[in-house]
């Protein structure tokens, strides 16, 4: 299962800048008895946080909100991406170029799967 998770708040300049709302976005992968967070921290650098089922209501309780993607992703890809988005959008399989902030991505996501969000 896949989970496509928007924050509000990021400590990089530039987000906070250019992106309106959201000012990051992350792919939250769950298996049977695991849950991960692919997070990106910088330019080819994605750090890969071990979470609990649990923990997705307590970062939504601080702002995170998450849409549940319905798209199996058999194999992590190895690319790495400039943007959140850009690596968000890989694990999705989007192809769409018009996205580029994580509110058109939370935008289009919603659109998609407007009854299925958490």
């Amino acid at each position: 299962m896949l989970y496509v998770g928007f924050s509000t708040k990021s400590h990089k300049i530039s987000a906070n800048i250019l992106c309106k709302h959201f000012r990051h976005c992350a792919p939250v992968i769950i298996t049977t008895n695991k849950a991960f967070i692919y997070q990106f921290t910088k330019l080819n650098r994605v750090v890969l946080i071990p979470i609990k089922k649990r923990d997705i209501q307590i970062l939504k309780q601080y702002g995170w909100v998450f849409i549940k993607y319905n798209f199996s992703c058999p194999s992590l890809p190895q690319f790495k991406g400039f943007t959140c988005v850009q690596f968000t959008k890989k694990i999705c399989g989007i192809k769409n170029i018009f996205i580029q902030t994580p509110d058109s991505l939370f935008n289009y996501l919603h659109k998609k799967y407007p009854s299925e969000n958490d």
